[in-house]
């Protein structure tokens, strides 16, 4: 992930995202991956299953990324 004076340029203050927000995110994530996990293989939108993966792997790296 690329740094925030890499994005947003040299002497911006880019605001944090407070980590209690991130956190909550997170586990709204995991929770829908896990209603999304306990449906059969066979049925299952594997897409969406991906789609948060990713958005949970996005957050994630947010989070450590702010620290």
């Amino acid at each position: 992930m690329k740094t925030n004076n890499y994005l947003y340029g040299k002497e911006i203050e880019v605001p944090e995202i407070p980590n209690d927000i991130v956190m909550r995110r997170v586990e709204l994530l995991k929770e829908h991956l896990s209603e999304l996990l306990d449906q059969s293989y066979h049925t299952r939108d594997a897409c969406r299953v991906s789609r948060v993966l990713k958005a949970i792997d996005f957050w994630t790296r947010i989070q450590k990324v702010d620290k």
